[in-house]
Order: C-alpha cells, then sequence, then structure tokens
C-alpha cells in the first residue's frame, strides 16, 4: 500500500471556513473568550465605524511567546479531545482564526510576554497570491507601526486581536452607508457580551470580576435571572452526576412585570422578548453558550415566559452537549431529560401560578367560582378560573398562537371588568340579586360540553356531575343540575 500525503488547498479552504455562521457577536465574543481563559481582567474592545473600519481586542492576560503566538494561530492548534484546564473557554483550537476571518480578511495579532513583544498576520489575499499557508511574521519594525503597540508596551503582558478590511459585513452598503451598519453591528456585540459574559464581569468576589470595555465606556452586565431582585423567586438548586462530572441545575421565576423598575426592563430588553427567552439557560464554565429554549422537553408558552433554569455545565462534557465551535449552539444529552423533566414542571407551574394567581383569592368557600375574587395587597380583582374544565379543553383544542390570543381575550375581559358600573347598579337596586339570564336548553348544552371536555381527557365524570351544585354558574340553575343527573349519573 502506498499514501499519499494531501494538504488542502489553502486559498479555498480559507474561504470556505469563513461561512461556518459567525455573527459579528459570536465572533468576537470568541476572542474574548481566549482573553479570559488566559485570566485577563480587563479587556478593551476598540473600533472605528468610519473608513478604514477596525475592531481590536485588547488584554491584560499572561501573552504568548514566540512559539506559542505560531501555535495560536495554526488552524486547529488544539485538539477537542484534549483535557482542558477547568476554567478554559476553548473548544477546537480553531475560535480565534475562524471568528476573525469570517469578518475580515486580515487578523493581526501582536502579543508581550516579559520583555519580548511578537507579531504575526493572516492576510487573505496574502494567501490567495502566495497560494499556501503563509504566515506573516513581524520583525520589530514592523511591530512598531502595528496600532495600539504603544498600549501594548505600557502593559506587563498582554495581547491585541486586530481585525481590519472587513468585507462581508458591509457588503452591500454604500459608502455613505457603512458607518450606520457598522455602529449597529457594535451595539448589538455590545448587548450580546453583557449578557454571555455577565458572570464573569459581576462576579461576588472582586477580585475574580473582569471588566470589559467598548472605546473606554465599561459595559453593565445583563443578568437574565435579575437574580437580585427582591421579587425574583429562586427556586433550590440541584446537581445532577454525569460521567464523574457536575451539572448544576437552579431554576429561576422573574418577577411580574409591574414589579420591574426602568432598570430592570432595561436588562430583560423588550417585555415582549420575555417570551421567547423563556427556557434553559446554559452555561460552560459560567460563560453563556445557549438560551431561550426547553429543548423540546415542553413548548414555549404565554404563562411560562417568567420561567429561567440556569444549566451549568464543566467544559468536560463538551462532546455529549455537542457544543459546536461557535459555542453558540447546543444539544440537550438524552442521558439527563429524565432528570430535568421533573424540574422544568415545577419551574413552569411556578411560572403560571405568577400570572394566574398574582394575590390571595378571597373566597374560602367550597365552591367552585367562575370568576375567582383576587386580593392583591389591599386591590380587588376578578380573574375567571382557568382550571375549569371546559377552559382547560378549549387550551387544548388551540395551538400556541390561538391560545396566546385565548390568554390576551381573557386578560382584557379581566382588566375590564365593570367594577364601578356593577358597584353603583347593585346600590341602587332593590334587588341587587342577579337573575338567571340563559335559558335552559343553554345552560344544559355548557354542562354538557363540560362533560364531553372532561371524557376526552378520560376524567371523572361521576364527581363532576355530583358537584355541579357546588358551581356558582349552576346554582342558579337548578332544574337544569338535576336533567345532568338524570341523564349522566350512569355515563361511564
Amino acid at each position: 500500500m502506498k499514501e499519499k500525503i494531501i494538504l488542502p488547498y489553502a486559498p479555498i479552504l480559507v474561504e470556505s471556513t469563513r461561512s461556518i455562521g459567525y455573527s459579528f457577536e459570536s465572533a468576537l465574543a470568541d476572542i474574548i473568550d481566549n482573553s479570559i481563559s488566559k485570566n485577563a481582567k480587563e479587556i478593551h474592545i476598540r473600533f472605528n465605524s468610519t473608513t478604514p473600519q477596525y475592531v481590536a481586542v485588547i488584554d491584560d492576560a499572561c501573552g504568548m511567546n514566540q512559539d506559542e503566538l505560531i501555535s495560536a494561530m495554526r488552524y486547529g492548534s488544539k485538539s477537542s479531545q484534549d483535557v482542558r484546564d477547568a476554567s478554559d473557554l476553548g473548544r477546537f483550537g480553531l475560535g480565534l482564526k475562524m471568528a476573525s476571518l469570517s469578518q475580515c480578511r486580515e487578523l493581526t495579532v501582536i502579543t508581550k510576554q516579559g520583555e519580548e513583544i511578537h507579531g504575526a498576520q493572516w492576510d487573505l489575499d496574502y494567501i490567495i497570491t502566495q497560494k499556501d499557508w503563509a504566515l506573516k511574521c513581524f520583525d520589530e519594525t514592523e511591530i512598531n507601526n502595528i496600532q495600539f503597540i504603544d498600549e501594548l508596551k505600557e502593559k506587563e503582558s498582554g495581547t491585541v486581536v486586530l481585525w481590519e478590511l472587513f468585507d462581508r459585513m458591509l457588503n452591500g452598503a454604500t459608502e455613505s452607508q457603512k458607518s450606520k451598519v457598522f455602529d449597529e453591528k457594535i451595539e448589538i456585540a455590545r448587548n450580546h457580551i453583557s449578557l454571555v459574559f455577565h458572570r464573569f464581569t459581576s462576579d461576588e468576589n472582586p477580585m475574580q470580576r473582569v471588566k470589559i470595555y467598548f472605546n473606554n465606556e465599561k459595559i453593565e452586565p445583563i443578568d437574565p435571572f435579575l437574580s437580585n431582585h427582591p421579587a425574583t423567586q429562586p427556586l433550590v438548586e440541584q446537581t445532577l452526576l454525569i460521567e464523574n462530572s457536575c451539572i448544576k441545575v437552579k431554576p429561576y421565576i422573574l418577577p411580574y412585570a409591574s414589579k420591574l423598575s426602568t432598570k430592570d426592563k432595561k436588562m430583560l430588553g423588550d417585555l415582549g422578548d420575555l417570551r421567547q427567552n423563556q427556557g434553559f439557560y446554559v452555561y460552560r464554565n459560567k460563560r453563556l453558550i445557549i438560551w431561550g429554549t426547553w429543548f423540546r422537553l415542553i413548548k414555549q408558552h404565554e404563562l411560562n415566559k417568567l420561567a429561567r433554569v440556569r444549566v451549568d455545565i464543566p467544559n468536560s462534557l463538551d462532546s455529549l452537549w455537542e457544543i459546536d465551535i461557535k459555542k453558540s449552539a447546543a444539544s440537550l444529552p438524552d442521558i439527563i431529560k429524565k432528570n430535568l423533566v421533573g424540574i422544568v414542571e415545577n419551574t413552569v407551574g411556578r411560572s403560571e401560578q405568577v400570572y394566574r394567581y398574582r394575590g390571595r383569592k378571597v373566597s374560602d368557600d367550597d365552591l367552585q367560582h367562575i370568576w375567582n375574587p383576587i386580593d392583591n395587597r389591599g386591590c380587588f380583582q376578578y380573574l375567571i378560573n382557568r382550571d375549569l374544565p371546559l377552559y382547560k379543553k378549549l387550551e387544548e383544542c388551540l395551538d400556541e398562537e390561538g391560545n396566546r390570543y385565548l390568554d390576551s381575550l381573557i386578560k382584557t375581559i379581566e382588566d375590564a371588568f365593570p367594577y364601578g358600573d356593577v358597584y353603583f347598579r347593585l346600590a341602587k337596586s332593590e334587588n341587587p340579586v342577579q337573575a338567571s339570564s340563559l335559558e335552559f336548553d343553554e345552560v344544559y348544552k355548557v354542562a354538557a360540553d363540560m362533560i364531553q371536555s372532561i371524557k376526552e381527557i378520560d376524567g371523572d365524570i361521576a364527581t363532576f356531575v355530583n358537584s355541579m351544585d357546588k358551581i356558582d354558574f349552576f346554582i342558579k340553575y337548578p332544574e337544569v343540575v338535576d336533567k345532568i343527573k338524570e341523564d349522566y349519573s350512569s355515563d361511564d
């Protein structure tokens, strides 16, 4: 047998890998990963939105020597199978190169360790010209002409990652539009970084905090759980042991919207996004990698939107979770699905309670009410009882969009309850007791529909029939109750 070593053709492969799917913000986060993994305490993102545009990530980490720099610039510099340090945010050894070159055509890295400064550059056009993996390695004179070299020299150690010649991001934009497009990307990235690295920038230990700046403006952490808010409900943290590694799961229930300050709302973003941001928040070594999904364990629902579950995984379980190169996607391992189902159901139940019962039920009788009077800290409100069998059946028959409309309709009806008019009319009337307003056949049909809905979910029809005289709607129609008991008393 003969073998032949076939090296990939550099110009084609390097252009192809640019389309792996990095967004501007996820690419920038990948560079920050490297800085944090090397124990940076301050990270400065410098940018210029006017021509020529550039983005530079400048840190005060440990820096690299010549060999380490060359290795870092090599594609696939570290195997995903290698055992990594517990705090390492890397994955495939591709992030620096592929993330950077997905956004620009020139990637320059200068780094200082001790008294030595080294520099290298991947230039896509130079690779095409040379038709090979030709990495530019700079001498001292060339390094001194690179942007931010003076800032780097002032540090004991550190690294500058410089992006230049943005083509794809600005493709199609006129010269007058480029600055606006660039600024919009920067703003999206700023919010993304504030969220993804919020546990680093708000670490309880001040000595462990990482400061991140955008053009000298310090970013504030975006805590998706509002964990310091007095109305947030943190639930019990649970630990799952998988392959000798610990996965920590901690659910949170966010405060109801009326309890949020302007600052809270700004941190959470548009309140309309609450619904799509419910679900799991998966962190790998404290770095957020995926959020706003239930991994198909349940469907997103309007009543679940206050539920968020923090999941902490170590990098030793990367393959199990199928963490991708961009560190922006993951799959829930089958081995822990069963463990999470109970946690999710409990969390979702708490979220529903916040919406359905935001106050204390006033009525303590044994009747099943259509309207539940609620005392919400002295403010009384009547809310429709959503545990009625017919309502439950309606929810089941509707799709997700239909349920959203139903929920909006019910909330509108509840909020528009004519308290003042009812009070005025009852006070004025000599006979304030409400008269029966429906015909026999209409009430009978309502009861029959309720029984049918119970039947379709294999519920206990006999119990419902026997308790009809305890449902306030039917109390006014004793003849209907008698007829239903006669017709359905022997129904299986």
